[in-house]
């Protein structure tokens, strides 16, 4: 198990096994835990476990070695490996030792993809900082190695990669062979639920079916937050600001700040 460790002088040392070379390094770091992990540089995911969906070049996370496709096994000793992000979060802000201690496990899967008769692979991702598998027929080639959408892509032939840019030209530069792909994979995932476009009631052209999941998504919104105006504004803001922006894992951080108790929980299921 893998360590992001703090020592008394304010030196963060390298953990056991990382890829990196075994150093020191003197960073300037936040003065609490109030804003961890975006203050340490890496993102979580999932719904229980956590996982790290994201680290910044040349943070106090990165230069630990904390890397994406982590599950979060341990906080300060403490098992958290069953927790969402939620939970993961409240419990590491409230630790002494800044940063407090993480023990991870890297998760990341390798898979081999043989490409169609056309070259291709059958699949397409989306976003940056984490790239995510947005669309995979079970029956393309992508599908058959075990690609699923809202599977997250972390490396292409061995590189890691954190820019749609770049795995995009690394996938091209595949076409006609095989194809490994580092995968971190959170579970099922359904494509055709609810869209945050669509939590609006949807426009014209919207299809009958999205048009009834809009409605429904709009009729249980009312049932929840109807006595909470405040709460339902904060909630529709920030679906709007991800419809212009697609950014999941931005999405994934706001919403349980927002949706704060169970029952407003319940509405997260409807949100994809």
């Amino acid at each position: 198990m893998k360590k992001f460790l703090q020592n008394k002088k304010g030196r963060y040392s390298i953990r056991r096994g990382s890829r990196y070379p075994s150093k020191d390094f003197f960073l300037s770091m936040p003065s609490s835990n109030q804003g961890w992990p975006e203050e340490f540089g890496f993102l979580l995911g999932g719904n229980g476990p956590s996982y790290i969906l994201s680290v910044e070049e040349g943070s106090s996370a990165h230069l630990a070695g904390l890397q994406a496709g982590d599950q979060v096994l341990e906080i300060e000793g403490h098992n958290v490996s069953t927790l969402g992000p939620q939970a993961v979060v409240a419990i590491a802000q409230t630790q002494k030792n800044i940063p407090p201690s993480i023990g991870v496990v890297s998760r990341i899967q390798q898979m081999d993809i043989i490409p169609g008769p056309d070259g291709r692979f059958g699949f397409t991702i989306v976003g940056d900082c984490p790239l995510l598998v947005e669309d995979c027929s079970p029956c393309s080639p992508a599908g058959r190695a075990g690609l699923k959408a809202g599977d997250y892509v972390m490396e292409v032939n061995g590189i890691p990669v954190r820019q749609h840019e770049t795995a995009a030209a690394l996938i091209k530069a595949s076409q006609g062979r095989t194809l490994r792909l580092g995968v971190l994979c959170l579970g099922p995932w359904q494509k055709h639920s609810i869209s945050i476009e669509d939590s609006q009631v949807g426009g014209e052209g919207a299809r009958p079916d999205r048009k009834h999941k809009a409605l429904e998504f709009n009729r249980r919104v009312e049932q929840i937050l109807g006595d909470e105006p405040e709460v339902k504004e904060k909630l529709f803001t920030a679906l709007k600001q991800y419809a212009a922006e697609k950014r999941v894992e931005w999405l994934a951080s706001v919403l349980p700040d927002i949706l704060n108790t169970e029952e407003h929980r319940q509405l997260i299921s409807n949100i994809r």
